[in-house]
């Protein structure tokens, strides 16, 4: 393993500030704070620990069947996934980039280890980290050539 290079962890690339949404919160209000913010979902917290997540597709669930049945949707801890992925502060860049290229999530809880939420990483929060270990790492033979040979212009004939 080459450990000149600079390992990038979720908490180097993760967002403190989370919206969240309480167990007890209804359906209708956390969809209405979702599109208002643009999100697709978001943890479902209690007492500081992640208990759930809400996504879009768990509001859409609620809302149809309530419609169906003509009942109200209920809350968010009657529709929250509670099987869901979390990672803590110090998983790598790497791994994140598999967890996220494996599975159709677009954000994973960053977690510690009673489940209090740190923080939350997203898809494009993990490109931005690769995009900065590239830009950092030592070019290769080819690139070195490439940058000294000077390009020539125009066409000889």
């Amino acid at each position: 393993m080459d450990t000149s290079r600079t390992v990038l962890t979720a908490e180097h690339v993760m967002q403190r500030s989370v919206f969240v949404v309480r167990p007890e919160t209804q359906v209708l209000d956390a969809v209405e704070e979702l599109l208002q913010r643009g999100f697709s979902g978001a943890p479902v917290v209690e007492r500081g620990k992640v208990v759930g997540i809400f996504s879009e597709r768990d509001a859409l669930t609620a809302i149809a069947a309530a419609i169906y049945e003509d009942v109200p949707p209920g809350t968010v801890a009657q529709h929250m996934r509670r099987d869901f992925s979390v990672v803590g502060a110090s998983t790598d860049l790497y791994e994140l980039a598999s967890v996220f290229r494996e599975s159709p999530i677009r954000r994973l809880p960053v977690v510690d280890c009673e489940r209090h939420l740190l923080g939350i990483v997203s898809r494009g929060d993990v490109l931005k980290g690769l995009r900065q270990l590239y830009a950092r790492r030592q070019k290769s033979n080819y690139e070195k050539v490439k940058d000294r040979t000077p390009l020539k212009h125009g066409a000889s004939g």
